[in-house]
């Protein structure tokens, strides 16, 4: 990857380790608390965690990202697509900033767009790691299944009534939603080689998920399972996880668990209430009819607010040949669009994936993202073919499925964490030769029979 073997030897170990230690601890505190982990940092200078992270990989192991990405670029192999798309993605979101900023836009708004395009950068990390801590990524699971356990039931039964913001956000809780509950369960069924041993992690996983009552992450997720079960032939699983929710499902019912939801969701905790919110998503009226609950209106809202926004970017993007093609440029107040959002706090995402890349891109950001999209299916297709493991298809299935319905690949929480994952994933997998200038895909366990790793 751009350095030799004896290179890494020299290395001292607690340079890498720091790494592996940090990112994990990255990696957990999105995955537990989501924004409000985001918002750590420096406020005033509105440099946060995610950010600070990335320059300090960027100016202290430059050949850690330099390397592999320039040679990728110069020799080719496996990441050669992703790091041409990359670099296009990176020259179209500055191209972007520069036109917002002459235009009039708020310069800080603008690069705070441009972090849309630079947050993929992160796999370089998690490939680096990924090579050197194979064991990283379940080290992460298991880590997060422990603390979700802890976390989600004081969240829902106290932490989530703590009203104290963090530091330079805007409405941002302290104490963020425990979520992640789905991705507890792929996880550890994927890749714990004894997965049977968390059972009591995964019923708590089971209920946070159900609890948190995020159907974009409901969608994401299910998607994931089933890609999950049919690539990996084991169908008899999914159905087992499928079970499984309805038998959370059913004991609440049968206990009568009814909880005041987190004043950020609304409504209430209960089966019926899950329910209900599922159903409001695709049939209001059946909802009503099926659970009677007085809060099928609030969960139609949440979606009915989304489709309008996303109608007025429509618009606004079909008013010229300018918008439809590059759009207004970064900085661009998307939120004016509609009246009820004017008003409101630093809302920059339309909770859609495809209508954010529109709304301050245009086309031709819509389809430098999907081509970076493909490119990172193109590698995790790679890896499952030589290796077996589906996981990493599911993982960047279920988070573009909820990038589509909620602020995911735009926002840190969600694209820093799978960004590095797909790096963690990918990097056991690719043969570390010094004599090679060209990276090369080769299963897991011809990969650990031929390097040396250090606990």
């Amino acid at each position: 990857m751009g350095y030799t073997q004896a290179e890494e030897v020299s290395t001292p170990f607690l340079k890498w380790d720091m790494w592996s230690k940090w990112v994990l601890f990255l990696l957990v505190g999105y995955a537990l608390t989501g924004r409000s982990f985001s918002y750590l940092g420096i406020p005033p200078a509105k440099l946060f965690i995610g950010d600070i992270t990335l320059a300090a990989f960027i100016f202290l192991q430059p050949r850690k990202i330099l390397d592999p990405w320039i040679l990728a670029l110069t020799k080719g192999g496996p990441v050669s697509s992703f790091s041409w798309v990359l670099l296009l993605s990176i020259a179209y979101g500055v191209f972007e900033v520069i036109r917002g900023v002459l235009v009039g836009f708020s310069p800080i708004t603008a690069l705070q767009n441009l972090v849309f395009n630079v947050y993929p950068l992160f796999f370089f990390l998690g490939l680096w790691l990924g090579a050197r801590r194979p064991e990283l990524l379940l080290r992460y699971i298991q880590t997060f299944a422990v603390l979700l356990s802890i976390y989600a039931p004081l969240y829902l039964l106290f932490l989530n009534k703590i009203y104290i913001l963090m530091p330079g956000s805007d409405g941002v809780p302290i104490f963020g939603q425990a979520g992640g509950g789905g991705l507890v369960i792929l996880s550890l069924l994927c890749l714990d080689p004894k997965p049977a041993r968390w059972w009591p992690a995964m019923v708590i996983a089971a209920a946070c998920f159900l609890a948190a009552q995020v159907r974009s992450e409901w969608l994401g997720t299910g998607i994931a399972v089933l890609l999950w079960g049919a690539l990996s032939r084991k169908m008899n699983r999914v159905a087992m996880i499928g079970l499984g929710l309805f038998a959370v499902l059913a004991i609440g019912a049968l206990l009568d668990v009814n909880l005041p939801a987190p004043a950020e969701r609304g409504g209430a905790i209960s089966s019926t209430e899950i329910v209900a919110r599922g159903l409001a998503a695709v049939s209001p009226n059946l909802a009503r009819d099926l659970t009677g609950s007085d809060n099928v209106g609030f969960y139609q809202g949440t979606i009915t607010w989304r489709q309008n926004w996303w109608k007025a970017i429509w618009q606004n993007s079909n008013e010229n040949y300018t918008n439809l093609l590059i759009g207004p440029g970064y900085g661009f107040t998307l939120k004016n669009l509609v009246n009820y959002l004017k008003q409101s706090g630093d809302v920059r995402t339309p909770h859609n994936i495809f209508y954010f890349a529109l709304g301050y891109s245009g086309w031709f950001g819509v389809v430098i993202f999907f081509a970076l999209q493909l490119t990172c299916v193109s590698m995790l297709w790679r890896v499952y073919r030589l290796t077996g493991q589906a996981y990493g298809l599911a993982v960047w299935a279920a988070t573009l499925t909820a990038a589509f319905f909620g602020n995911v690949l735009e926002t840190p929480s969600g694209a820093i964490p799978i960004y590095l994952t797909m790096g963690l994933i990918i990097g056991p997998t690719l043969d570390m030769v010094p004599s090679s200038a060209l990276y090369r895909f080769q299963p897991q366990a011809a990969y650990e029979s031929e390097q040396a790793y250090t606990a």
